[in-house]
């Protein structure tokens, strides 16, 4: 019986224990590192060309390079947010986080340097030895829109996205009557079927790293109507999006987003 009564009282000082302990509740946050997403003041800035074949309100491609024509526009764009921004572009000065100049056919075979300085309040927690001043110097050549190689010249490996099955996409610039330019294409497999649009149909217009395809509804590039976009990015990736009718009905039309790469 004695033993029975120990047994008993050891087991409710055991649930007076357990009953008065506390779950700490985790916090939101706490696990991550403050730091994990903070970086130093930065002076890195974005080269985009306007596509187009002049001015105009075309997309902003970000390049490395351009191809010069005439009222050709080229934004740089500094990637830190609120701050205070000197570029100097020859004996130009500008102060805001975007500017642009146009560079026309007499600036092609340049190289130009472009300086961006940065100056702000910086992240004295993480970053200590940080003083909030960033400087950098980049360079960009123009080029004649005809310059060889074109990055979108070639062969091409491309795939769907997180898919295994790729196909072989080739675009050839060639000269065709009455233009006699570097702005005709022929585009071949684009259905996986070896279809080759012709570009005696069609003028593609020319960016560094970004051409555009209007299509037509001419013959067989009819199916490529919808229009044909290639880029080739500054990390070495190729993207493509077009769409066509298969067969050339209208109630089958197919949307192809494609990434690969340039063999």
């Amino acid at each position: 019986m004695k033993h029975y009564k120990t047994l008993i009282y050891s087991i409710a000082i055991l649930l007076i224990v357990f009953a008065c302990k506390k779950e700490q509740p985790t916090m939101p946050g706490n696990t991550k590192d403050p730091c994990d997403c903070a970086s130093e003041v930065s002076a890195d800035f974005e080269i985009l060309e306007r596509h187009g074949f002049g001015g105009g309100n075309g997309p902003l491609i970000v390049t490395d390079h351009v191809f010069g024509r005439s009222g050709k526009e080229v934004r740089f764009r500094a990637k830190e947010d609120n701050a205070e921004y000197t570029w100097y572009i020859g004996t130009d000065v500008e102060t805001d986080q975007e500017i642009f100049k146009t560079f026309g056919l007499q600036w092609v075979g340049s190289s130009i340097p472009i300086t961006l300085v940065v100056e702000k309040e910086p992240n004295s927690n993480c970053f200590p030895n940080d003083d909030g001043y960033d400087s950098i110097t980049k360079s960009f050549t123009i080029y004649d829109e005809c310059h060889e190689p074109y990055l979108l010249e070639g062969t091409f490996r491309m795939a769907a996205e997180n898919s295994k099955d790729s196909i072989d996409i080739e675009i050839e610039f060639k000269e065709y009557a009455p233009w006699n330019d570097c702005r005709n294409a022929d585009i071949t497999n684009f259905d996986g079927q070896g279809s080759t649009c012709p570009g005696n149909y069609f003028r593609v217009s020319k960016s560094y790293r970004y051409m555009l395809c209007p299509g037509t509804a001419t013959g067989v590039c009819k199916s490529l109507g919808g229009g044909f976009q290639a880029w080739n990015h500054l990390n070495g990736i190729v993207e493509m999006k077009y769409r066509y009718l298969e067969n050339n009905d209208t109630n089958q039309e197919v949307k192809k987003h494609l990434f690969g790469r340039k063999l």
